[in-house]
């Protein structure tokens, strides 16, 4: 016969059961929300790292203001047959450590890895942002009577100068392809297990915004 002190003889074990429960449960929603936060930072890298297909263009640009990476790249797609000349940005910037301009460290690195002199060409017009070094490329495009040109950048800068760059040639009849640097530190995966992985990211996504609500500027 079921008695009362059945009933009270059970009870620690539908305790048991209950905290057993609790803490499958607990533990689930704890590796759920990691994955789910995991993906969203894993997205967010995603988001800002393009690159269009390579193809064989009139010319290379690696924008100014980053690490060598740029030029690296850009010197391996004009000997591996990509481009006929190699373009760099003149934005007047100084390496103060080195007293001397990016544009003709760039310039030094590019000959030191074979590009010819001849084939390395430098915007006139002096740049302070990706804007205004997206109007510059433009401007010697049309003097050299270039159709087409690989626009080489850091990773997470590579989304936003798509944008920049299609925008500021809309209409011209010019070709654009922009591609990230494949030597840089920066990956879409793995960019939020560094400080600086967390700067880039945060401040790209800053002027990303900046951009869309219409400011020009870096």
């Amino acid at each position: 016969m079921y008695t009362k002190n059945n009933e009270t003889e059970m009870e620690p074990r539908y305790n048991l059961v209950d905290r057993l429960l609790i803490l499958i449960t607990g533990g689930l929603g704890v590796v759920i929300a990691a994955a789910l936060l995991l993906f969203a930072l894993w997205g967010m890298g995603a988001v800002l790292v393009v690159a269009d297909t390579l193809k064989s263009m009139d010319a290379v640009v690696a924008l100014s203001g980053g690490s060598m990476d740029r030029v690296d790249e850009a010197a391996k797609m004009y000997k591996e047959g990509y481009a006929r000349r190699v373009v760099f940005t003149e934005t007047t910037s100084q390496v103060a450590s080195l007293g001397a301009s990016y544009t003709k460290l760039y310039k030094t690195e590019a000959i030191s890895l074979g590009v010819p002199d001849r084939d390395i060409l430098v915007t006139s017009k002096p740049a302070s942002s990706t804007y205004d070094e997206a109007k510059a490329v433009l401007s010697l495009m049309n003097d050299q009577g270039f159709n087409s040109m690989i626009v080489v950048t850091d990773p997470y800068h590579s989304f936003r100068t798509r944008l920049i760059f299609r925008e500021v040639f809309r209409g011209s009849g010019k070709s654009i392809r922009v591609r990230p640097s494949s030597g840089h530190w920066y990956r879409s995966t793995t960019w939020w297990l560094s400080a600086q992985g967390w700067e880039a990211t945060l401040t790209e996504y800053i002027k990303l915004a900046g951009f869309l609500v219409g400011f020009r500027g870096d």
